[in-house]
């Protein structure tokens, strides 16, 4: 019998060790904050799922990346919540990283709502251990579109909360404003044309404004598993036209941290904000001072380190 083909895994890969010289010590891995490297099968794709296991930890965090990401780019944001007493676990959403879907597969964002959904779901069936959903840029919204859909989750933390719905954040994230106005409406008119046109993320967004630092923002565009990667046309459509199962006004499923960077030249606080304002459920705002869209710099990454613990630590009582 033949053997089975070997899953990748990031333990063979070169690229993510190159953004640990931009972080500050506090956030590189070391030997003994490596997460583990797992597969979950969902559906027709094998996802591929960074942990750093805590055992007798209270709750567990899930941790959603955005549309330049990967799990295994989220790990400073792990390793901060395992700091905390916390396990983390940080899936590769389909189209990025090293998960594989099939080939009949159509990744889009509101399938990553539906994994993320599922994935709190098996992932409380095998312990019974609380899941707060935690996502980055774009991942922001996707967590909230996750509790909305799956009323067991505990918490939501984000960073951003754009909904791309709106005009103006269209133009916050695009490009151009031809993409943010034009393109998505032309691209609705002639879907079945433009849907399976696979193009590089950076073409139609803001990619470079992912730092405020230009040398590594370089280092997200050229990973071909995060900002480097290209994606179907209908992916792109599909982050400005996903609908949550409940709107704002009505989300009072669970409790909402919104730590959103200061100085974030991709996502002004502003849009996030709108967002915030209208939400029902119990909520905090925490501005990380000096911070862009990943956040990193000081005093933004004490800042939101001390604000989740806070947040965890009031979920945990």
């Amino acid at each position: 019998m033949a053997n089975k083909p070997r899953h990748p895994r990031y333990s063979d890969r070169p690229e993510w060790h190159a953004y640990q010289k931009f972080l500050p010590l506090s956030m590189r891995y070391t030997a003994a904050t490596l997460p583990t490297e797992e597969w979950w099968r969902w559906r027709d794709a094998d996802v591929h799922i960074d942990r750093l296991p805590l055992a007798d930890a209270p709750l567990k965090v899930l941790l959603l990346h955005g549309g330049g990401g990967n799990g295994r780019v989220l790990m400073p944001l792990g390793q901060m919540a395992h700091r905390l007493g916390y396990e983390y676990l940080a899936p590769d959403l389909p189209g990025y990283g090293l998960t594989r879907y099939g080939r009949n597969s159509r990744p889009d964002y509101a399938e990553w709502s539906r994994l993320a959904s599922d994935l709190v779901d098996a992932e409380i069936g095998a312990d019974g251990r609380p899941v707060v959903v935690f996502g980055l840029s774009v991942g922001g919204f996707l967590a909230y579109m996750t509790a909305a859909r799956n009323t067991r989750v505990a918490g939501v933390i984000a960073t951003t909360l754009l909904d791309l719905r709106r005009p103006e954040a269209r133009d916050a994230v695009a490009r151009n404003r031809f993409f943010s106005r034009l393109g998505i409406p032309l691209g609705r008119a002639f879907r079945g044309f433009l849907d399976p046109i696979s193009l590089p993320m950076a073409l139609v967004s803001k990619m470079d404004r992912i730092t405020n630092d230009p040398d590594f923002s370089r280092v997200f565009l050229r990973d071909p598993l995060a900002a480097g990667s290209r994606l179907q046309f209908r992916f792109m459509r599909s982050l400005f036209e996903a609908e949550p199962a409940v709107e704002p006004e009505e989300f009072s499923v669970c409790p909402l941290l919104l730590a959103h960077p200061g100085l974030d030249r991709w996502t002004p606080p502003a849009l996030s904000r709108e967002v915030f304002d209208r939400l029902a459920c119990a909520k905090r705002y925490v501005e990380l001072e000096g911070a862009g869209h990943f956040p990193y710099e000081q005093p933004g990454a004490t800042q939101l380190e001390e604000a989740v613990g806070a947040f965890l630590g009031e979920l945990r009582s």
